[in-house]
């Protein structure tokens, strides 16, 4: 195999490689309603897949469009055919950034923007690695294709609807992780704790809103809610001291109508990672309930606050699990909502194979019973496990360690990628052992030396294992 070929053309795409990554952070493709015909999930997405269709294209290969959907990129053709999933979809922004998220700046040898690592950048060097390995000549057996969706960050309908149109590839992997390689990823289940209550009445701090989150699988890093206040020098005194005794980041704004702003401040991170970052919502539940805030949703505002608050193992909920393979049970308090009578509180958990979803959900439904909460299943799936003996588990450590010369193991994660979306798929980086992910985190980046790296790892895995070479 001409391995040096391929490396030297991806040494020659350097420069084209940073020009498109500027440009495809640019699009803020963030899901919106659908925006007509082949829009399903807003003009911006839209706009996103038309830009990395046009690219495919340009550089030569097969491109489809997939009703807007998803698109792919594909070259040469085989008994079988593999696949690479990645997403041009990504979370909001959230708070906390200091550059301009959709303004690409490359400082530092690293390009800040939402997407730079999930997923946008890890797409682009899939693409390249496509390049360097057709560029080089590399006879194959199988086809290659690079499917790109839209719908990943919310909920994966884009894979299911392209697999209604298209026959999946037959094995493969998803740039949309880590490596060296995940073969196990947790289970996901979707809950919400939710309360009506009753006007607030003569209360001393009557709540009137709370708000915090954009999405369950981030955690918050601002958090507010707006309460009447009868003296405000008071309230600020108060809200002082809890700051103080809690070691809570919290603000008061005085709203200048005898309502005042409490806000708390913390971290954001990745739902799968929580420990990551420090839960705004939590943060604020606790508070409001050292401040005894509220009339009649003061008891559901202190049952959330001891059944979740900062936990994220989901202790308090009767429902922390754990096992060697696939790790700790995570538990992310992602939405945080009250009307003045709704009061409702999202949970994003992610949960290892030893766990069963319906087990946990009735010993969760026991650990509120008496509190005035509900829950409600919103959603779920069961883990993803290849066993680290499959053949595209082997094939890929065997080139991640040819590569890098770094130790090759399988793992288990927290987050989940397209790879459940695929047969014999597995997530394969980008991010490198030792890196601080910052996926769906403020700030967030990519190193573009660990992009050609990545690049030339992901055109080996093609080589070898689209060849035949590895079996």
């Amino acid at each position: 195999m001409n391995y040096e070929a391929i490396d030297r053309r991806i040494q020659e795409l350097k420069e084209e490689l940073i020009t498109d990554l500027k440009r495809w952070i640019s699009v803020p493709s963030v899901q919106a309603p659908a925006a007509g015909e082949n829009a399903p999930f807003g003009a911006e997405v839209r706009r996103m897949l038309d830009m990395a269709l046009a690219d495919g294209k340009r550089y030569g290969f097969e491109v489809r469009d997939i009703d807007g959907y998803a698109g792919d990129i594909s070259f040469g053709s085989g008994e079988q055919t593999m696949g690479m999933l990645a997403h041009l979809d990504v979370v909001p922004v959230g708070d906390g950034w200091i550059h301009d998220p959709w303004g690409a700046a490359y400082e530092d040898g690293k390009v800040y923007g939402r997407g730079t690592i999930d997923d946008k950048g890890p797409a682009l060097c899939a693409l390249y690695a496509m390049r360097a390995v057709r560029d080089a000549g590399v006879p194959l057996k199988d086809g290659v294709r690079l499917i790109l969706g839209c719908d990943e960050e919310t909920g994966m309908s884009d894979m299911r609807y392209y697999a209604s149109k298209l026959a999946m590839p037959d094995y493969g992997f998803s740039p949309d992780a880590e490596f060296p390689v995940i073969n196990i990823e947790k289970g996901g289940l979707g809950l919400l704790l939710s309360a009506y209550v009753a006007e607030e009445g003569d209360a001393e701090l009557p709540l009137i809103s709370l708000y915090a989150g954009v999405r369950p699988n981030v955690v918050p890093g601002i958090a507010k809610a707006v309460l009447g206040v009868k003296d405000m020098d008071a309230f600020r005194a108060q809200v002082a001291k809890v700051a103080q005794e809690k070691q809570f980041t919290l603000s008061v704004e005085d709203n200048g109508d005898g309502t005042a702003t409490l806000i708390a401040e913390g971290v954001s991170a990745h739902a799968s990672m929580p420990q990551l970052g420090v839960n705004a919502a939590g943060m604020l539940l606790i508070a409001l309930k050292a401040l005894n805030a509220g009339g009649e949703s003061a008891k559901a505002i202190a049952a959330l606050a001891d059944k979740v608050g900062l936990e994220y193992d989901g202790a308090s909920l009767d429902i922390r699990r754990a096992d060697e393979l696939s790790g700790p049970l995570t538990c992310n308090l992602g939405i945080l909502r009250f009307d003045g009578h709704q009061l409702t509180a999202e949970l994003d958990i992610r949960y290892p194979i030893c766990a069963d979803e319906k087990e946990m959900c009735g010993a969760a439904a026991m650990a509120i019973s008496g509190t005035g909460l509900a829950l409600t299943r919103l959603s779920g799936h069961t883990p993803l496990h290849v066993p680290a003996d499959h053949k595209i588990v082997r094939g890929l450590l065997q080139v991640y360690h040819e590569v890098t010369g770094l130790e090759a193991y399988a793992f288990a994660i927290g987050g989940g990628t397209y790879s459940r979306m695929m047969p014999n798929t597995v997530a394969f980086g980008p991010n490198f052992p030792g890196d601080t992910d910052r996926c769906h985190m403020p700030e967030e980046f990519i190193e573009v030396d660990k992009m050609m790296e990545a690049i030339r790892i992901y055109a080996h895995a093609i080589a070898a294992l689209a060849s035949g070479e590895i079996h």
